[in-house]
């Protein structure tokens, strides 16, 4: 009789790496560590960072077969890209041109911004990483999988939003967002990334807006307390404990997943 895996998905912020404190969790850490040695289990990551800013959670990526980037834009099984989606430079341009607000232009290896200004900043310092160069027109020079929107103020998203109908909002700040196309995010990368595969147990764990997609199609989703969205809540079968509560392996121990 085939054995059923079970496959996990982590997002990155604020799921196996606290923001505020600038750390994987030793907790965490002996989690991952754990279930990366059983037989039974693959570890994947979903997450909105591309490869340079993973550096934060360098002491554990080596735990991940599978990783789900950018939101989905791109996608690795291993070490092999098997899914790959840019935006178009002439949709970049025209965002560039209709929003009067900082725009960040993400790609896997490196990021740049039209303008660095105090917004900016303030994003940076929010998800921690290397500081985007500024470069109005890395587009022209390099792929570019997602955008970032600075502006003042939550609303000031929404109504950015309206314009760009081709795209979907992700915000992570109350300044600041994720731009991508609408038929781009982690539940469908997560697909890619699985296809092919059988007799399996899907889990994903994440707390923002980008992951409400994935928890909602997993077989296991688990949404972190401190999530300030409370549709991803809502569409988890469990609530994990606070980020800074360094309480992810123990969460796991008490529903039997390890």
């Amino acid at each position: 009789m085939n054995t059923i895996r079970t496959i996990i998905f982590f997002d990155v912020d604020n799921t196996i790496f606290s923001n505020a404190e600038g750390i994987v969790p030793d907790d965490t850490k002996r989690l991952l560590a754990e279930l990366s040695k059983r037989k039974d289990v693959t570890l994947g990551l979903a997450t909105g960072r591309g490869n340079t800013k993973l550096s934060v959670i360098a002491d554990v990526l080596g735990f991940f077969t599978y990783r789900v980037l950018i939101n989905g834009a791109v996608v690795y099984r291993n070490d092999e890209i098997i899914y790959d989606q840019p935006i178009c430079p002439t949709d970049i341009d025209d965002v560039l041109k209709c929003v009067d607000s900082s725009v960040g232009m993400v790609g896997l290896e490196s990021e740049a911004v039209n303008v660095f200004d105090e917004r900016v900043a303030l994003g940076m310092q929010e998800i921690r990483g290397n500081v985007p160069v500024v470069d109005p027109s890395f587009h022209l020079k390099n792929k570019v999988y997602q955008m970032w929107i600075f502006t003042d103020h939550a609303t000031d998203l929404t109504t950015i939003h309206e314009k760009l109908t081709k795209f979907s909002l992700y915000p992570w700040h109350k300044g600041g967002a994720d731009f991508i196309y609408k038929h781009i995010n982690k539940a469908d990368g997560i697909k890619r990334v699985l296809d092919g595969e059988t007799d399996y147990r899907l889990i994903c764990v994440g707390d923002g807006a980008n992951d409400v997609r994935m928890i909602e199609m997993a077989d296991i989703g688990i949404a972190m307390a401190n999530s300030r969205f409370p549709e991803l809540k809502e569409k988890a079968d469990h609530i994990a404990p606070h980020v800074l509560e360094h309480r992810l392996y123990a969460f796991f121990k008490t529903l039997n997943l390890i």
